[in-house]
């Protein structure tokens, strides 16, 4: 153990020089991370099904979107709600990204179910949250901000810092900008807030931006598809997606129209998933085995986008006040994200800003939990000092 432990760090010194590395020093460096990634898991155990007791489900009203018109209908949100033994400093809203459920953030929520209250949701159509129906039409951010509030009027929570990852951070920052008033702060890890431009910009072109977003258009274009490919292995398809800094996929992983599973072949048996441990990967296979991957490709599909555009170039409120933290990772393969707010003029329309890096690939949460957990504590103390006039408190009504 000692001899792997002083790999490493030779290993991981190399990285921050760098130089040629030889083949059999690359093979090495996998195997000394697999065993740091071990070491993390043995020291984070987090196991989901103790937190099962705390498991809530709200009836919340949905827009059923039809040909002949629209109508409301109920569906499901499941979430978990923990609370901690004294007064809470504050309410967490934890929302997950793609894919991925409520357990995704165990690291966050051992680390913080101390001293602040916890609302950990599934988006719905994912894990036990239910769906209209249609994954086309009942997928956009105004669907989803109202879920929250929904959620948080049965938890009987007036009002909580929203803690995003991937689209989980993009709908945080939606939350904040339609209901400033439920939602008092935002942190989002990975994906910026996405003002909305003068025009919309389909699917299909994203690719041409960031090669690596060629897989959106497969999910667009061939849902059922995607969805049969993803459905096939649901254990496969999470280990090809959750992969950290050290054991990125294959280079042309992400990069295709017509498939997102190609670049490996049937009979590869992928690794598991490093920074989860065997407990954590079975329970979330089994939850997203539960409804499958079709609902959850919603984020993708152009008609969802194209109403989340309309809505909010309707409402005309694109810059944001609320108190938010950035937190954007090094080494995301899918998209250099520093970049992307520079594109996309990020900062311009957010008020109150901190940007932090993070030395990991698409997961900086379960990558890196000391370090995104130490931002998020920092960042949650300031607000903590805050006086309530320093904070924005006027709303703007979601679409239900």
């Amino acid at each position: 153990m000692r001899d792997m432990k002083m790999a490493g760090t030779r290993a991981r010194r190399s990285l921050a020089n760098p130089c040629y590395v030889t083949p059999s020093l690359a093979i090495a460096f996998g195997a000394v991370v697999a065993y740091a990634d071990a070491e993390r898991n043995r020291i984070h155990q987090f196991d989901p099904h103790q937190y099962e007791q705390y498991e809530r489900n709200a009836q919340c009203p949905a827009i059923l979107r039809g040909a002949e018109g629209n109508s409301v209908v109920d569906i499901n949100i499941s979430y978990v709600d923990i609370k901690p033994s004294t007064n809470p400093k504050e309410t967490l809203v934890l929302v997950h990204g793609w894919p991925g459920m409520w357990s995704t953030w165990g690291r966050q929520i051992a680390h913080f179910q101390g001293d602040h209250r916890l609302l950990v949701t599934n988006i719905r159509g994912f894990y036990k949250s239910t769906h209209p129906g249609d994954v086309r039409t009942g997928g956009a951010y105004s669907d989803f901000v109202s879920d929250l509030v929904c959620m948080m009027d049965h938890a009987g929570v007036e009002s909580g810092v929203c803690v995003g990852h991937d689209w989980g951070s993009q709908l945080c920052f939606e939350a904040a900008r339609q209901r400033p008033d439920r939602f008092k702060a935002v942190i989002g890890l990975v994906v910026p807030y996405l003002p909305v431009g003068r025009q919309y910009v389909p699917t299909r072109y994203l690719s041409k931006l960031a090669p690596r977003l060629a897989y959106q258009s497969f999910f667009n274009e061939f849902t059922d598809q995607a969805t049969g490919e993803l459905d096939k292995s649901v254990r496969r398809s999470l280990r090809a997606v959750m992969r950290g800094w050290h054991n990125p996929p294959p280079e042309a992983f992400l990069t295709s129209t017509t498939s997102l599973m190609d670049v490996f072949e049937d009979n590869d048996e992928l690794e598991p998933i490093t920074f989860l441990s065997p407990l954590e990967e079975d329970y979330l296979v089994k939850g997203m085995e539960i409804q499958g991957f079709g609902k959850t490709l919603q984020f993708y599909l152009d008609s969802n986008r194209q109403k989340s555009f309309t809505f909010a170039a309707a409402q005309g409120n694109h810059t944001i006040h609320t108190p938010s933290l950035l937190i954007l990772p090094s080494h995301d393969r899918v998209a250099n994200w520093r970049d992307a707010i520079k594109m996309v003029h990020t900062e311009a329309f957010m008020t109150d800003l901190k940007i932090r890096d993070v030395e990991t690939a698409h997961w900086p949460h379960l990558e890196a939990p000391e370090d995104v957990n130490g931002m998020m504590e920092e960042f949650l103390n300031e607000l903590w000092t805050r006086t309530p006039s320093e904070t924005p408190r006027t709303g703007v009504r979601e679409e239900l």
